[in-house]
């Protein structure tokens, strides 16, 4: 369907594949308006799973298995095919096999939890937050069908309040995650690819364009109502027998799984294992005169050849840039001033190996973010 033009671990150590470098194959067939954003989701998308890696694929696939797992102990029990007794309630009066199988399920998911904890540490409070976001849906579907068992069939208002308000508490909270990821975003492109010419700070926010991840996220939103709803709309049936329902109920889970990790890893791939993903407010409200000298943990090289600036040296956790003064051979703190001859230090360096001439903070960022 599409194609990139380099891989990123066929090419030169010191070359990162770009999405400006990302072609397909074959454009879409003209859907009028349509078009353009449909080949631009296509091209994106070619090229986050361009970008993943050998140890990416077996992180989220073990990841996968478990949350997996975990689903199939709780959805494929004997009490759930059977309807259940309507005359008892608690998990004590359910039969010992059913038990055990509930409460695997619930280690399991405990386990798929915490692997998106370790897993994803730049976005692991919002990876949770689609998690229990998909629970509070599920819950929302099953309030749907308390007095509804045909939801949403024949639907009134007074049925929709208590479904309705969690409803509105998960796509809110999701719409935050969204929002922090996306500032975040603007927020490191500001910082570390600052330039005066307006067309290359364009083309850097291209670079790290998140229209494909957005869409992405809409996506697995549509699917994880899709999966709350068969699940609710199955377990509603006394007979339990609604097996095209329960069907889609299971199938759809992995999607929902696969999701949820590909929408936390990306912006944690874009933006490097030491970026906090919050909104712009929070980020503001958590500066201090030390923020900036703080938050740099690159190692000093140049972004292009991987040269080691002389120009640059930290002391105590902060950066200093060496003086441009011909008369002078001071040294003073980034985006400072010398403390010899007090001339501001620069704000960009040209490397002596390969010639580039950057900004500094390109010098200070992980390698492994864009």
């Amino acid at each position: 369907m599409a194609e990139a033009t380099a891989r990123e671990h066929d090419a030169p150590i010191n070359h990162r594949l770009r999405l400006s470098e990302v072609k397909l194959k074959r454009s879409t067939p003209p859907m009028g308006p349509l078009t353009e954003p449909t080949d631009r989701i296509r091209r994106e998308w070619t090229f986050i799973a361009t970008l993943t890696q050998a140890e990416d694929r077996k992180q989220g696939a073990i990841t996968l298995g478990i949350g997996m797992a975990a689903f199939l102990l709780g959805s494929m029990s004997g009490e759930v095919f059977s309807g259940g007794d309507p005359t008892t309630t608690g998990l004590t009066s359910v039969s010992g096999a059913a038990y055990v199988q509930t409460l695997a399920s619930m280690a399991g998911w405990i386990w798929f939890a915490v692997r998106l904890w370790t897993t994803y540490p730049v976005m692991r409070i919002h990876a949770i937050t689609m998690f229990v976001s998909w629970g509070l849906l599920f819950f929302a579907q099953l309030l749907f069908h308390v007095e509804n068992p045909n939801f949403p069939l024949d639907a009134t208002l007074p049925q929709l309040s208590f479904g309705a308000l969690l409803s509105v508490v998960a796509v809110f909270m999701l719409y935050m995650l969204s929002t922090a990821v996306r500032e975040t975003r603007d927020l490191h492109v500001e910082e570390n690819h600052l330039h005066e010419d307006v067309r290359k700070m364009t083309e850097e926010m291209e670079e790290h364009s998140l229209f494909g991840w957005a869409a992405l996220f809409v996506v697995w939103g549509i699917v994880v109502i899709i999966n709350a709803w068969s699940g609710a709309h199955f377990v509603s049936d006394r007979f339990a027998d609604r097996w095209g329902v329960l069907t889609l109920h299971v199938l759809s889970a992995p999607l929902v799984l696969s999701g949820l990790l590909i929408v936390a890893w990306y912006p944690q791939r874009m933006l490097g294992q030491d970026a906090k993903v919050r909104t712009r407010a929070a980020h503001l409200a958590d500066q201090s005169p030390s923020h900036d000298a703080a938050l740099v943990e690159g190692d000093l090289s140049c972004p292009s050849c991987g040269a080691e600036s002389e120009d640059l040296e930290r002391r105590d956790g902060e950066v200093y840039v060496q003086c441009m003064n011909s008369d002078c051979s001071g040294w003073g703190k980034l985006d400072g001033a010398c403390e010899t001859c007090s001339t501001p230090t620069p704000s960009r360096l040209t490397c002596v190996s390969c010639g580039l001439n950057t900004t500094v903070n390109d010098y200070l960022v992980n390698k492994e973010a864009w």
